[in-house]
This record gives C-alpha cells, sequence and structure tokens, in this order.
C-alpha cells in the first residue's frame, strides 16, 4: 500500500502547478479537492499582496528546478511555518507560468529568452517541481507537516481568518527568507 500522506502532497502539488502552468489565457481547471482550493486561495493572495516580487519570476528563462532548489534552501533553512509553504507553492507555481519573454534584470545576467517555450518543457518541469516539493513536504519535512495535522491541519488554519498582527508576522517571515534567498542566488550566479 502506498504512503497517503505523501500521494495527497503530491495531487496537492500537482493540482496546483498544473494549474499555474495552463496555457496563457486557458481557462484553468477546477480545484480537485477542499487543500487545492485553499491553496489557490492563499496563493492568490500572497501574490496579489507581494505582486512586484512574484511578477518578475514569471516568464523565467532559466533552470526553474534549480532556482527553486535555491529557493527551498533557504527559506526552510531556519523553520517552518504554513505561510513559508504557501509562499514557496506560489514560487513554484509563478515560475511555471508563461508570460513576457524576458524582463530587464534577466539581460543584465546575460539570460537568453526563449520565444515560445514548448508544451513538452513546461510539463517536464512541473513534474520535476511536484516531485521536489513532495519530497521536501511529504519527505524531509515530514514529520513537522504530520505535527501540524497535515492538509486538515492546513485546511483548518486558512478557513479561520487570523488575526492581522500573526499575518504580518509571518509574511514579514516569508519576505525576509525571500529576500535572503535571492540575495543568496544572486551572488552563487554570479560567483559560477
Amino acid at each position: 500500500m502506498g504512503d497517503p500522506l505523501r500521494e495527497r502532497t503530491e495531487r496537492l502539488l500537482a493540482d496546483y502547478l498544473g494549474y499555474c502552468a495552463r496555457e496563457p489565457g486557458a481557462p484553468g481547471p477546477p480545484p480537485s479537492s477542499l487543500e487545492a482550493a485553499m491553496l489557490r486561495s492563499a496563493a492568490t493572495k500572497i501574490r496579489r499582496k507581494h505582486a512586484s516580487f512574484f511578477s518578475a519570476y514569471v516568464g523565467y528563462p532559466g533552470n526553474r528546478v534549480y532556482l527553486m532548489e535555491r529557493m527551498a534552501e533557504a527559506v526552510l533553512s531556519n523553520s517552518l511555518s504554513w505561510g513559508r509553504v504557501v509562499m514557496l507553492v506560489t514560487f513554484a507555481g509563478t515560475l511555471l507560468e508563461r508570460g513576457p519573454p524576458v524582463t530587464a534584470w534577466w539581460k543584465k545576467w546575460d539570460l537568453r529568452p526563449q520565444l515560445k517555450e514548448s508544451e513538452t518543457e513546461v510539463a517536464r518541469d512541473c513534474q520535476r517541481l511536484v516531485a521536489l516539493l513532495c519530497a521536501l513536504l511529504a519527505g524531509q519535512h515530514r514529520a513537522w507537516l504530520q505535527a501540524q495535522g497535515g492538509w486538515d491541519g492546513f485546511c483548518d488554519l486558512f478557513r479561520r481568518p487570523l488575526p492581522l498582527a500573526v499575518w504580518r508576522r509571518l509574511l514579514a517571515q516569508v519576505l525576509l527568507s525571500c529576500f535572503l534567498a535571492t540575495a543568496v542566488i544572486y551572488f552563487c550566479t554570479r560567483l559560477l
């Protein structure tokens, strides 16, 4: 018999990342579960609140999996929270979105955009990101996920609104982690 937590995590991640990887302008499929609907809602709120950060990664022409690995290392290095989990999944979804072919900061790194990304490449990266995040959440951080009540705990948390002070603290921690991850990635790419 399979691992129910891993399978549920994989289905949730595949639902959200597949939703993000769809062809631009195509209608998205409905969420496959309650936690998928909650994740989409939480991700939309985070993306709306921090639009300038996330929009910089839409249509990213580099190695998405490598960037996601570096971001996960930086964000999960100190501690884990549902806010950080949602931020990581939102970031992965943003990397799969196809947008304008190039933005100014990519030009500085001399990255060459692809004019039209193939559907198979996006699907392949989607599968790889699902596998990476699933290994992190249902593997490496499994004890934390179980201690939080699994995905039922996630739904319970996001169903009830938290006090504004709690959200501010969580978002400040997530943004600080994102900033540090971006700085680490920038310096790593400069050194390589």
